[in-house]
């Protein structure tokens, strides 16, 4: 299992202050049935190789009613191969889609010697896991980036309609 290092631990205690931190993997969480009554994963599950014993771990946690907020890089726009094409020589620009609805897996290089797994899968994978373990979709959104965002990385304006992130809010079933 790949767990958080030490030092990444370190930095979520002191930029948190004052929330419990557990060092874990997904599919195993050190906590006791229904204590939460929510819980925040932001981009991680595409790194994640078995999502199902993670989305169970997090139902099972969750107290019944108690909510989850997935934020993951959008699945449709995030696929093996696709990203902004900027053409020359038809001088258009357009965002170019690779294969969707299979399973891709890809070991990123973050850092030298720092390889971690990049997993695409369809928005229907993690719809229908979530409905199995008992969380149920309520909203979901599509954000723009923000201004800040787009201020910095000026690259990414004419690509500002093509959402890179998804937000599913569930509630657990009781």
């Amino acid at each position: 299992p790949i767990y958080p290092t030490v030092a990444q631990l370190r930095t979520a205690v002191a930029r948190a202050g004052g929330p419990g931190s557990a060092r874990a993997a997904a599919g195993a969480l050190p906590f006791p049935d229904g204590v939460f009554d929510a819980v925040v994963v932001c981009l991680v599950f595409e790194h994640i190789l078995d999502p199902q014993a993670a989305i169970g771990e997090i139902a099972r946690v969750l107290e019944p009613g108690g909510r989850l907020a997935f934020f993951l890089n959008h699945p449709l726009l995030q696929t093996p191969g696709s990203g902004w094409v900027i053409d020359h020589v038809l001088e258009e620009q357009y965002w170019r889609l690779g294969p969707y609805l299979g399973v891709d897996v890809v070991m990123e290089e973050l850092a030298p010697g720092v390889r971690l797994p990049f997993v695409h899968r369809p928005l229907s994978h993690y719809v229908n896991t979530l409905a199995a373990a008992g969380l149920l979709i309520e909203h979901m959104e599509e954000p723009r980036p923000p201004e800040g965002f787009l201020a910095r990385a000026p690259e990414y304006r004419d690509a500002a309609d093509i959402p890179r992130l998804l937000l599913l809010q569930t509630r657990k079933v009781a």
